[in-house]
């Protein structure tokens, strides 16, 4: 079978996602995603590894110093150069990785963004070093986004923070996914998008928990009774999923 036949066979053996958001499992795991993966072509299976390994947040959780991250952002979105909307995804995908990274450091006090190019990816560094005290770094009326995440931020509202994050994510993705229906580009965007629903059904289940435990000690003791729904920070990187620490050739 040639490889165009066999990832027409594989996006249709793929089951739909959804709605980000509109459910709380994942339709199809990580299991079954990888066996499925496992007609990929080689190179195909590669750069699909590496692109995930940079824009999700357990890969790059393993790097030790920002400028590891950026050295390997930049060969991944040279090495997409023959799928230009992978290579696009990829890069926003950092860039927006960027501006949330300056809203936490100007929360947690920064007062400036200091060598930006060293910790930083992409098109809006200078706006983001010329901006630093903008809320939405100069970059509002274009992505609105940015000063709801300011405020967000700023109320300590982390489960809603990542939503919006993840919202963000989602909207590329959708954008690009409308151009690809049978092709290695439709492929990594279906597994893009898996991750992130696959993501956040773990945010659920923690912070479904979270809540039921909340609820049993404060029946169990009235008197020490916190707020039937705290508000916790997420864990900053969940588990990688077990497809991508080999994904099959």
């Amino acid at each position: 079978m040639s490889n165009s036949h066999q990832y027409i066979a594989l996006i249709c053996s793929l089951p739909h996602l959804g709605l980000l958001f509109s459910r709380a499992d994942v339709p199809i795991s990580a299991f079954r995603l990888k066996q499925r993966l496992a007609v990929l072509a080689p190179d195909h299976a590669r750069l699909l590894r590496d692109m995930i390994a940079v824009t999700d947040w357990a890969g790059v959780a393993r790097c030790n110093e920002d400028s590891e991250v950026l050295a390997r952002a930049n060969k991944v979105v040279a090495d997409l150069a023959d799928y230009p909307d992978l290579q696009h995804l990829a890069g926003t995908r950092m860039e927006t990785r960027t501006i949330i990274a300056a809203l936490r450091r100007r929360r947690d006090g920064q007062e400036t963004p200091g060598d930006i190019r060293g910790w930083g990816f992409g098109r809006w560094c200078t706006q983001i070093s010329n901006n630093w005290s903008d809320p939405g770094f100069g970059l509002s009326h274009f992505m609105p986004w940015v000063p709801e995440a300011h405020q967000l931020m700023a109320a300590g509202d982390h489960i809603a923070m990542e939503r919006l994050a993840l919202t963000e994510v989602f909207r590329q993705l959708d954008h690009y996914g409308h151009t690809h229906q049978f092709d290695f580009e439709a492929v990594g965007i279906y597994v893009l998008r898996w991750v992130i629903v696959e993501r956040w059904s773990r945010y659920n289940v923690k912070d479904a928990r979270r809540r039921l435990g909340t609820l049993v000690d404060a029946a169990l003791n009235p008197s020490n009774a916190a707020p039937p729904f705290p508000l916790a920070r997420p864990e900053p990187f969940l588990g990688q999923p077990a497809i991508f620490e080999e994904t099959a050739s």
